[in-house]
């Protein structure tokens, strides 16, 4: 007689190798619209937790598996890391809940980790001045280095976003850019637009990209290497190009603009990435607003 094994039912989903799911993923979330590099981030993070759960179908996973990755994760990691790893499997099982893969989705109910938002370098108004004065109007290089410390300061725009720029619109005041976040227009103030005219014609740029180099278009590394440069003629610590977009948020912040108005400018979803960018100069503008806006001062006699 034959004996015939006890086979339990398999459902799609669990006999579904994480890696179709994951492609599956990646798919959805590049058709929505995410850059690549957001792509990359939680299809890694998905993956980080297969390997965590040693091949368990994805239809079997629970609540506590999550968490456990979760708890082991944070034990080499930072809370910022655990908490955006997070956000991508959560992202992930959302889908294959939206899609009817799995009825229920084993992150729901798991809070999101909290964590410090750490003050990063930024430039003070006044070491922008003297990064501006370090540009030696009477060369070529000054011209153009004086447009770029400029335009970032005013803009915020990221690395990438400033050497993706063309000519800008000159009547409505805007640039056209290309970043980590897509395509999107940035508004450029009058004295961003007067450096920009001065160099463009100095330089003889009719179309093409904006910043150049001395025989090809300027890249992230070249501008960080005007920035070093002139932080070095200046005096001024080198804080990255980065540190321009915190300086243009807390600039904003200080004349007064409405968070709403930031965070258009800078191309952020939400008011979190403000108040990090803005954490080093926290205390100040909090400061400054009281002074503006002080309950003791509105009472009369």
């Amino acid at each position: 007689m034959v004996m015939v094994a006890d086979v339990r039912e398999i459902t799609p989903i669990e006999a579904s190798s994480w890696s179709s799911l994951v492609t599956d993923f990646q798919l959805a979330i590049t058709a929505q619209g995410l850059k690549v590099h957001s792509v990359a981030n939680y299809s890694r993070d998905v993956s980080r937790l297969a390997k965590h759960l040693s091949g368990t179908p994805v239809g079997l996973v629970s609540t506590s598996d999550v968490r456990g990755f979760l708890v082991d994760l944070a034990r080499s990691r930072s809370a910022k890391t655990v908490y955006e790893t997070q956000l991508g499997i959560r992202r992930f099982f959302r889908f294959l809940v939206d899609e009817g893969r799995i009825s229920n989705d084993p992150t729901r109910g798991i809070r999101t980790v909290r964590f410090e938002v750490r003050p990063q370098p930024t430039y003070s108004p006044d070491e922008v001045r003297q990064l501006l004065r370090a540009c030696d109007l009477n060369t070529l290089p000054g011209v153009r280095d004086f447009a770029i410390v400029t335009v970032l300061f005013d803009t915020g725009v990221r690395a990438g976003e400033l050497v993706s720029m063309g000519l800008p619109d000159w009547d409505r005041r805007h640039v056209r850019v290309d970043g980590k976040t897509g395509v999107r227009i940035v508004p450029v103030g009058k004295a961003s637009l007067q450096a920009i005219k001065t160099y463009v014609d100095r330089w003889n740029i009719g179309e093409g990209r904006l910043w150049r180099g001395e025989r090809v278009p300027l890249e992230g590394s070249g501008a960080r290497q005007v920035v070093r440069r002139l932080c070095y003629a200046a005096g001024v610590p080198d804080k990255g190009v980065h540190a321009f977009r915190r300086a243009a948020a807390a600039q904003m912040k200080r004349l007064g603009m409405q968070d709403s108005d930031i965070l258009e400018v800078m191309g952020w979803k939400n008011v979190l990435m403000l108040r990090r960018y803005t954490a080093e100069v926290a205390t100040e503008l909090a400061g400054a607003a009281h002074a503006k806006f002080s309950p003791g001062d509105s009472i009369d006699g």
